[in-house]
């Protein structure tokens, strides 16, 4: 098996086609949920003998945790091929995203919202479950987030504890 290759491209250095088939894979993926999300400004793309299996997205915003602001990266839309799955892609991508808001973003943060049954994948990638509550806009008024909100403390830094809001459509 070919060995898996992982880059990071801006949403502008994506070629058309590989962007519409990022966005048909998210589609596939969380397509049925109705809210209106946010657009990345980066991919982490894993990739084996040229062909996408597995992505994620990244963002970065101000949000507010117990009235604080804090610039924090945003991570969303973690995707992998469904027959490239249980073999440790989407950890080795997800572990590059870790990096990539620590190295190259210099994030003290990195927050994501998931369902419960996906709490043990990401805690094994090193995130952990925060109390919040999340709240976040859409386009008919703020909205709780009705999953898990996840952080990872990047750069060491002890997350702050209270409400935690977005301050403009969820990721």
């Amino acid at each position: 098996m070919a060995p898996l290759k992982i880059e990071v491209k801006t949403v502008n250095e994506l070629s058309l086609e590989l962007a519409s088939l990022i966005c048909h894979r998210n589609d596939r993926e969380f397509g049925d949920d109705p809210l209106v999300y946010a657009d990345p400004e980066w991919y982490i793309l894993g990739c084996r003998s040229g062909e996408l299996t597995s992505h994620v997205g990244v963002l970065q915003r101000i949000i507010t945790v117990g009235q604080i602001p804090l610039l924090i990266a945003g991570v969303c839309y973690l995707v992998t091929e469904p027959e490239n799955r249980k073999r440790g892609i989407a950890s080795s991508v997800m572990r590059e995203a870790v990096a990539f808001l620590k190295n190259e973003l210099g994030q003290a943060f990195g927050l994501l919202t998931c369902k419960s049954g996906l709490e043990a994948f990401y805690a094994r990638t090193g995130w952990r479950t925060v109390a919040g509550p999340t709240i976040f806009a859409q386009p008919d008024g703020v909205r709780r987030c009705g999953g898990l909100t996840m952080v990872n403390e990047c750069g060491g830094t002890p997350w702050p504890e209270g409400e935690i809001n977005l301050g403009g459509l969820p990721w």
